[in-house]
């Protein structure tokens, strides 16, 4: 059956999120130029179980999609997942790659069960690389990670500290992927740790938002000690999206970023291949790189 034929559903996180908001219009546009219709965008909202109620919901149509791209959504388990492959869809999950992913696509040998997702790693190598020509050898940086629990931000910061090595001291704070959560935690950081007197030469972020929330936390408290130098903290992030991120660098609030590619197109080109082709993809990464070039960044004195 060709390619045009075929329908897809889309299962995302969180409709606050500019990046999957990204993914969103990426996907609507880039579908509707291969002939394949992309079913309503359905939001999770942050809740596992809201994105069971959405797979329960495509489960009980007449004929499930074709094929779902799905962001999984807090601590998604496979049980839900394997429901719709069993069903007959085509399944790439994107951003957030499980364990069992491997398993599950073993389980069904004739089925598309793949992944697109950035080389997280590789982000975490890209903010140490900003790191170590934004600050001096032996600074104390901050590095405020996504949920710490989550995959995407165990690799960033692996990739990060193992590129690191022992050039800095490193503190880290877990703010959650969120402006507000990483408001919170380093407001807390700079009222209640005991390091509080010695301010970060830098703090490293795994997204644009969090490095949002940073900022605010840094201007309330310089107002309310009169340490302006907290005001000159750089901050390095993620995502490099037109509206954030970009203006951010723009604004001077932002040091350096990582830009992050959709992986929306990619994620098609599998289902389309899989379609035309049977071909079985089991992932594809993405490669991100360094807003400003690497190259355009002073060495730190």
């Amino acid at each position: 059956m060709p390619a045009a034929s075929k329908t897809l559903a889309l299962l995302l996180d969180s409709s606050e999120n500019l990046y999957q908001q990204l993914i969103a219009r990426d996907a609507l546009t880039r579908a509707a130029t291969r002939g394949i219709t992309l079913l309503a965008t359905e939001w999770a909202g942050g809740s596992s179980w809201a994105q069971i109620e959405k797979i329960n919901a495509l489960l009980r149509k007449d004929a499930p999609p074709d094929g779902v791209m799905i962001m999984l959504a807090g601590g998604l388990t496979r049980g839900p997942v394997e429901r719709l492959v069993k069903a007959g869809s085509a399944l790439v999950v994107i951003q957030r790659v499980p364990d069992w992913l491997p398993a599950l696509r073993s389980a069904y040998p004739s089925a598309l069960v793949a992944s697109v997702a950035p080389r997280q790693r590789g982000i975490g190598e890209i903010q140490a690389a900003h790191a170590r020509r934004l600050a001096r050898p032996g600074a104390f940086v901050l590095l405020i990670t996504g949920d710490a629990t989550t995959p995407a931000a165990i690799q960033r910061r692996d990739g990060f500290i193992e590129a690191i090595g022992s050039h800095f001291a490193i503190h880290m704070l877990d703010g959650r992927w969120t402006a507000k959560d990483a408001e919170k935690v380093l407001d807390d950081w700079l009222r209640l740790a005991s390091e509080r007197e010695r301010s970060p030469e830098l703090i490293v972020c795994h997204n644009d938002t969090m490095a949002a929330g940073a900022r605010k936390a840094l201007a309330r408290h310089a107002a309310a000690s009169g340490r302006d130098e907290l005001l000159a903290i750089p901050l390095v992030g993620c995502d490099g999206l037109e509206q954030e991120g970009r203006k951010m660098l723009e604004r001077g609030e932002l040091a350096a970023t990582v830009e992050m590619p959709s992986s929306a197109p990619a994620a098609l080109e599998l289902f389309q291949r899989f379609w035309d082709t049977g071909a079985r993809a089991e992932s594809s990464l993405i490669e991100c790189s360094s807003l400003p070039p690497l190259e355009r960044l002073a060495l730190a004195r």
